[in-house]
């Protein structure tokens, strides 16, 4: 079935609250218990997916003609595609992640991904999957693969909370989107190949 930008809003608001349910029963030991990403502890993870840069994007006007960025399996490969560019990019956002961790409150996040932000975006009016939005990085992207992306990260770091501190899988639709995108990055018939079994080749990790 072909997902709506109103379908997406609603899966993005229950991952939202999940990871609100879930930053208000960690202890404070918890909050700051190293994750799997090296560097990065369960307080900078929830940092790092808040989404006021999205809100504010998906705010400002959109931008005419077809945008130059159609899915979120494109994105990943811009991201990834030169680990020369990508490294020092990585280490930047982790670099500007913990320093607004170190002033972050658990009750200011909690409320913001499960109050505020939610009502942000329910007030989007007038959108659809191929609306077209400016993007800082990439030009400019079409807004159903910015809210394929959304998802995707934010159930991926969901993943690494849960491995940190433990809880509840993100909910089904959500791993079908991610799994759904991921597998769209590599080239097709490489990834059929590798998948089947009936290959070596090295089509995996395509994201870090």
């Amino acid at each position: 079935m072909a997902s709506s930008f109103d379908g997406d809003r609603d899966l993005l608001i229950r991952l939202w609250r999940a990871w609100a349910k879930r930053a208000g029963e960690l202890s404070d030991e918890q909050w700051t218990t190293e994750t799997r990403l090296p560097g990065w502890t369960v307080r900078d993870l929830y940092v790092h997916v808040t989404p006021d840069v999205m809100i504010a994007m998906l705010a400002a006007p959109g931008s005419d003609g077809v945008a130059e960025v159609t899915s979120a399996a494109q994105m990943l490969r811009v991201f990834n595609a030169d680990p020369v560019v990508a490294e020092p990019m990585h280490a930047q956002l982790a670099e500007m992640v913990r320093e607004l961790a170190a002033d972050a409150r658990r009750e200011t996040l909690v409320e913001r991904f499960d109050v505020e932000l939610p009502d942000a975006f329910a007030r989007l009016t007038g959108l659809t999957r191929e609306t077209v939005i400016p993007h800082p990085i990439l030009g400019s992207v079409s807004l159903g693969a910015f809210m394929d992306m959304a998802i995707l990260e934010a159930t991926v770091h969901l993943l690494d909370v849960i491995d940190a501190v433990g809880g509840p899988a993100p909910e089904t639709e959500a791993l079908e989107r991610t799994r759904d995108v991921l597998a769209a990055v590599p080239d097709p018939r490489a990834f059929i190949e590798a998948a089947s079994g009936r290959s070596n080749g090295q089509v995996l990790p395509v994201m870090r």
